[in-house]
């Protein structure tokens, strides 16, 4: 059923959507590795909850 809808989106936003579900998971991998070596040299700087 989403085919359909994404089948008459424009190549533009097509390309857009690509782009974000590609560097949207990406991007959170890279915070959760930046925020986990905060808390290697500094653990009372970062708190997990």
């Amino acid at each position: 059923m989403s085919l359909i809808y994404f089948s008459v989106l424009d190549p533009s936003i097509k390309i857009f959507i690509g782009v974000v579900a590609i560097l949207g998971p990406i991007s959170i991998a890279i915070i959760i590795f930046l925020l986990k070596l905060i808390e290697k040299k500094n653990p009372e700087r970062i708190r997990w909850r």
